[in-house]
Formats: C-alpha cells, structure tokens, sequence
C-alpha cells in the first residue's frame, strides 16, 4: 500500500464561504495570489477533499494570472485513506457538488468581479468538471484532468465552450479514466461538435499530477499544466 503523504490527508482550513440553493454556506480556499485577477478559476479536489495538495495546486495556477477558487464538496472532510476516500467519494452528493459548483461560479463572477471562469479538477474533480461543463451554463472553457462523468446524466454532447482533457496511456482505471474510454468520450464529443481537444501522456498513469503521489510523472505534470495555463489564459476575457 501506497505510503500517503501529510500533504494529501491534512485539510486546508477554508477562507472564504459562500451561499447555495439549498445546501446552505459552502466554505472554500480562495487563493492570496493574484487578487486582481479578472479571469477566474474554480479547481475541483481529487477524492482525498479539500486538502493541502490540492490548494497548492490553486495556488500555482493563481501565480499564472488567475483568481483561484476551490470549494469544499466535503464540507471539511478529508480522508486519510484509501479506503476513507473511497467511501466519501462513494457517498458524495453529485447533484449537490454541481450546486455547490455552480454558485462558485456566481461567487467568482458576482462577489469577486471576475468577466470570465474557467474549471478544471482531477480524478473525481475531473469527472465533475465534465459534468459542471454539461449541466451548467456560463462557464468559458474547462480542462478535466483523468476523469469520466456518467454519461447518461451529464452528456458531453451538452457541453458548450472548449475542452482540454488531459489522460495518461497508463492509466488502468477502465471506464473512468484509461486511454481508450477517454478516446471514447472525443469521438462522442466530436459527433456533437463539441470543442474538445484529448492530451495523452506516454508512460503517465493515473493521478500523475499529484506530486506525493507515486505515479506522478514530473513530465508530464509540466507539459499538462504549461498547455492548461496557456488555454486558460487564451480562453478567459
């Protein structure tokens, strides 16, 4: 078993809180750097939650010129296992966290004067971030990272703006996040004119992103966040 670093299972405490429809105060990290940002960022976490490692990564992106939000799907909680984050991710809300997104979203632009937002996330947060592209509007592009949303409920053919996915040809997590489902999820995506452009990575398997973890690829993490930031910075007015 994959020994787990301090970074992954220790929480961020959140900074900022904003109101939902019906699930009441979503806390959230707001990112320090960049405050004058007008171009948005919301970043979705991995199943582990809102924790150190997926704040550093919001804060990298925000020293590229974004106003970097990420919130709290768990509402505080994050796992200090596998088998704890299998759990929480098992049990999350789907229909909650695209609530909770989308007034993330509002929060950007209405209370933090954002023009524009874009959304990214990985694993589960890529997945979701698939899914807040299809089943929310007023996003202007999105860049999920190693993970597939049900298809049935959160169509690809329903998305709008531009996509960057980004997948590793080593990834073994078939049907959520392997090479050949991503592939897949193009050409479905293509039949409906979606913008939507597939990065795979040699030798990179899952969470390859992830610094502490054991399948980062340092590569391949470089390439994937330098084409990200210069599709953000492209798409967001």
């Amino acid at each position: 078993m994959e020994d787990i670093n301090k970074k992954v299972t220790t929480s961020k405490p959140s900074n900022v809180i904003f109101n939902t429809q019906t699930r009441g105060y979503c806390p959230g990290y707001l990112s320090p750097h960049n405050q004058i940002s007008k171009k948005g960022l919301i970043v979705l976490q991995e199943w582990w939650g809102m924790n150190e490692s997926i704040c550093l990564l919001a804060d990298e992106f925000a020293h590229q010129g974004f106003k970097v939000l990420v919130p709290d799907l768990y509402r505080g909680k994050v796992a200090k296992s596998h088998e704890e984050a299998g759990h929480l991710l098992t049990g999350l809300d789907w229909k909650g966290a695209i609530e909770d997104i989308a007034h993330a979203l509002q929060y950007l632009i209405k209370l933090q004067g954002c023009t524009s937002v874009g959304i990214t996330g990985f694993c589960m947060g890529g997945a979701l971030t698939l899914a807040s592209l299809s089943a929310i509007e007023g996003f202007s592009c999105g860049s999920p990272f190693y993970g597939i949303c049900d298809q049935q409920t959160f169509p690809v053919s329903n998305i709008r703006v531009p996509v960057l996915a980004h997948f590793g040809e080593d990834d073994s997590m078939v049907g959520f996040s392997d090479v050949e489902s991503a592939k897949a999820l193009k050409f479905k995506a293509h039949e409906a004119s979606v913008d939507f452009r597939l990065r795979t990575y040699p030798q990179a398997g899952h969470a390859f992103m992830r610094k502490e973890s054991k399948t980062y690829q340092p590569q391949a993490a470089a390439i994937a966040f330098k084409e990200t930031v210069e599709f953000f910075q492209q798409q967001l007015k």
